[in-house]
């Protein structure tokens, strides 16, 4: 948020906090679980700017989890629960890598590289396997108007 960006991570933190209230009682789907997601690591990267990697490991562990529930809830796709899993590893990444733990961070990183990467690809095989379906569809139908004419 701007209150980061000017450097006031605490009060960017407090911004970031107040929106766990509104956020309370909302039934669980993926605008709902990117938004707590996304609460927790910017709050994880508030403390990780701050020096205070622990704390911001704390968040980056919420985030993740959060995405790993997302995975296997009634309404929550795999697609997006491994999203927010990568993106709580990178945030965690960086903020190793400002810690000063570069190996750390470089395995890490080459862990949502590589998972992204699979992910990418297995994407664009299920949307060529669905234009192919689409595609077979279309030709069927097209056949069975031709027996019905």
């Amino acid at each position: 948020n701007a209150l980061a960006a000017l450097g006031k991570e605490d009060d960017a933190r407090e911004t970031y906090e107040r929106v766990f209230p509104i956020l309370e009682g909302e039934p669980r789907c993926a605008r709902v679980d990117w938004e707590r997601h996304s609460v927790h690591v910017n709050i994880g990267n508030t403390y990780s700017r701050t020096g205070n990697y622990e704390k911001a490991d704390e968040h980056y562990k919420v985030a993740e989890k959060l995405g790993n529930d997302h995975m296997g809830e009634t309404g929550g796709s795999e697609d997006d629960g491994r999203a927010m899993v990568l993106c709580a590893k990178r945030a965690r990444s960086i903020a190793l890598k400002r810690e000063g733990r570069l190996d750390e961070a470089k395995t890490l990183m080459g862990e949502v590289l590589k998972q992204k990467v699979a992910d990418d690809a297995a994407a664009a095989k299920r949307k060529a396997a669905e234009a192919a379906e689409a595609s077979a569809a279309e030709k069927e139908g097209d056949t069975a108007m031709e027996v019905a004419a």
